[in-house]
């Protein structure tokens, strides 16, 4: 078992495991840490306490103190500061012509180091801008290229839904979202009602794929033909919430329907079976055909 301190640091979806060492910390005290990348200020989320090794990923670095009044005024001092030096960051990539666009910039807490995000679509030789930043700042660089997904989840901003975005706020990893994920759930395909901050495919589309790919197997689909104990009928319209079916029966009539009933009646009837002069064999007839449901 390991003694550790649950941190966060500048990006709050993520949280790192610190070594405490003797201070004695309370959950939100903020701390001044020696991380991967630098001297950081961050903030506890959890206290102290012991975990099993097993579940500790990587090193863990130390806890150096509590911050105090000064760290805080550093640390506020060193936002001013990234502000400036990203406008100087700007105008210097826009004097080279260099194909990238900056993100962001981020300063270690005891200004040592400088890393500028940037996004672009090809390789950059920024050799050049670099020792031109780091003779002009006098600063140690770092340029760190991130793709449309992570430049949103480093600048933060809100989602189609007014929340803040979820990359930038709780989610550890951008899971992949493909365009299917989008069709299991019956979303409009426009990619303006789709698409996040990023330009790409919102990650909520992940969220309750599951649901929804659970659900389509247990009720019929739109236009299949299903048993109903008042006869025949073609599947108007699916509520995969409620799992009720709107179904129009032989007679015209529309009749809403529970999917537990249409279970019963094809487990009571076996499947659907399609006539001889169905159109898919040719025939004029557009009645129900064999489904597994």
């Amino acid at each position: 078992m390991a003694y550790v301190a649950t941190c966060t640091f500048r990006e709050p979806a993520k949280t790192y495991y610190m070594d405490p060492g003797e201070l004695e910390l309370m959950g939100g005290s903020q701390v001044v840490a020696q991380t991967a990348r630098g001297l950081e200020l961050g903030k506890l989320k959890f206290a102290p306490r012991e975990v099993s090794d097993t579940s500790i990923p990587g090193k863990v670095h130390p806890i150096l103190r509590e911050a105090t009044s000064d760290d805080l005024q550093i640390d506020l001092k060193n936002r001013e500061l990234e502000d400036e030096y990203m406008r100087i960051s700007r105008d210097a990539i826009k004097s080279f012509e260099l194909g990238m666009k900056p993100i962001k910039v981020e300063l270690m807490h005891d200004r040592s180091k400088m890393y500028l995000f940037y996004e672009s679509e090809e390789r950059v030789d920024f050799r050049e801008l670099l020792r031109h930043l780091s003779g002009q700042l006098h600063l140690r660089l770092q340029f760190v290229q991130v793709g449309p997904r992570d430049a949103a989840k480093v600048l933060g901003g809100c989602g189609p839904c007014g929340r803040s975005l979820c990359c930038s706020t709780f989610l550890g990893e951008m899971p992949p979202v493909t365009l299917k994920n989008a069709k299991d759930q019956g979303l409009p395909l426009t990619p303006s009602k789709i698409s996040g901050a990023c330009g790409r495919l919102m990650c909520c589309l992940r969220y309750e794929i599951e649901f929804y790919r659970d659900q389509s197997q247990k009720l019929p689909k739109r236009g299949d033909g299903v048993d109903t104990p008042e006869g025949p009928a073609k599947v108007k319209e699916v509520n995969i919430f409620s799992e009720e079916c709107v179904v129009t029966l032989g007679d015209g009539r529309q009749i809403t329907i529970s999917g537990e009933v249409l279970r019963e009646q094809r487990k009571l009837r076996g499947p659907v079976r399609s006539c001889k002069n169905h159109v898919k064999n040719g025939g004029t007839c557009e009645g129900g055909e064999k489904k597994n449901h």
